[in-house]
């Protein structure tokens, strides 16, 4: 890598040469800097302070205050400027003053009052080679005090931004620190009066504004409270119609209620009265029925016992039996659920069964006409056996079930019903 060049000598020595000043820009719109507002808060305040510090120490530091206005008294001032721009060069360069006991104007009257450049290139003469190295007396040419400055100044009071800019310090006879404090007394006074006054004026705007604020709270809360008022006086107004309008549908509900129930127990002590007026009459009709039967019975019974008288007048003797009827029949009894056909014999008090007609030796079954209680039709609660022709049922009094029986023919039924009932009452 190859070493860092270093600037030549030359261009340092014109950085350490005091440079000539630069031609001040023409400035026709810029209006001077104002003082600080009084109703910041006090740290926007603070800021706002610093701020300008900082733009007047770069001021004072400038060019531009080193250079004499046209209205002043010296008439080195720069010339070609306007006279708006010339309103922030009012400060004069002030040369820096020693402690040095200025010479009377008698001392080398002879000699023309010399500025500090020549009494400077005086003693370079006087020390240098040819000299008789006797040191000259320094001698300052007395000029007029400097005009003004226009440009606002800071309170004494304002913080300066330390570590910022450096102060400048400036000689003063104690004449004139007299004067500046003796301002600063009145100006410190002043302030502290327009302070005060401005601590009044933001305690009476602080008093006000709480009671706007106390007023308007206290409007907002009768306000809010008339509303609250209305709302809830609206809401009972609402509740209580619905009330009403609850009680009404409730009384309309138990009305309709009441008419329903009325008219179903009207309709039931109706329907009632049908039902007992249809149950007399069928009561009617069944003890008619029944009366009908009985005498129908009667008649049947009278019939078939004529029918088996005349059946014993023709009756003949059969194997040492006297037979009064006999035939076939097909009969389901209580030890089998199953229909089977028979060759009866029935004499005057038993009624035998065989297989066929052809082995009447030893009958299958055989029963007493004295067991036979009675002998009904299928209307008279057998109406399993409605579906079957020339039915009928034979019931027992010793407690054996009933056995279903059916002829070929109707006559053979009515003969062997009349032989069958001959004992029955």
């Amino acid at each position: 890598m190859a070493p860092k060049q270093r600037p030549p000598t030359s261009s340092r020595k014109r950085k350490l040469l005091p440079q000539k000043p630069r031609v001040v820009e023409e400035y026709t719109e810029i209006p001077p800097p104002p003082p600080p507002p009084k109703d910041l808060s006090p740290k926007a305040r603070k800021r706002y302070i610093e701020s300008w510090q900082v733009l007047y120490s770069a001021f004072e530091t400038s060019e531009l205050a080193r250079t004499p206005s046209p209205d002043s008294s010296s008439d080195d001032g720069i010339r070609g400027l306007s006279p708006r721009a010339n309103l922030f060069l009012t400060r004069q360069f002030r040369p820096s003053q020693s402690n040095l006991v200025d010479v009377p104007e008698d001392v080398d009257s002879d000699a023309e009052a010399t500025s500090p450049s020549s009494a400077h290139s005086r003693t370079r003469a006087a020390t240098g080679p040819g000299g008789n190295g006797v040191r000259p007396k320094m001698v300052y040419a007395t000029t007029p005090p400097p005009a003004p400055s226009r440009i606002p100044m800071l309170s004494y009071r304002l913080p300066l931004a330390r570590g910022r800019v450096d102060e400048r310090r400036i000689a003063s006879t104690p004449d004139e620190r007299e004067i500046r404090r003796r301002e600063a007394q009145r100006r410190k006074e002043r302030e502290e009066e327009q302070a005060r006054k401005e601590e009044v004026e933001h305690q009476e705007r602080l008093r006000v504004a709480k009671e706007e604020e106390a007023r308007r709270f206290e409007q907002e809360e009768r306000a809010r409270k008339a509303l609250l008022q209305s709302q809830l006086r609206y809401a009972a107004e609402q509740r209580k119609r619905k009330e009403a309008m609850e009680r009404e549908a409730e009384e309309i509900r138990r009305a309709a209620l009441e008419e329903r129930r009325r008219a179903d127990r009207e309709r039931r002590i109706q329907e009632t009265q049908k039902l007992q007026a249809w149950r007399q009459e069928q009561a009617k009709r069944a003890q008619e029925l029944s009366g009908k039967r009985q005498e129908m019975r009667r008649k049947v019974l009278d019939e078939r016992r004529a029918l088996a008288a005349r059946l014993k007048a023709a009756a003949k003797t059969t194997g040492g039996r006297h037979v009064l009827l006999s035939g076939w029949v097909t009969v389901q009894s209580e030890q089998s659920g199953a229909w089977k056909r028979r060759y009866y014999q029935l004499d005057d008090q038993t009624v035998y069964l065989f297989k066929n007609n052809e082995e009447t030796d030893q009958p299958l079954e055989a029963v007493k006409l004295a067991d036979v209680r009675n002998v009904k039709d299928w209307q008279e609660g057998y109406e399993e056996l409605e579906g079957i022709p020339h039915s009928f049922a034979m019931e027992f009094g010793d407690g054996r079930y009933a056995w279903s029986m059916y002829t070929d023919s109707a006559e053979d039924k009515e003969y062997l019903v009349a032989v069958l009932s001959q004992n029955m009452k």
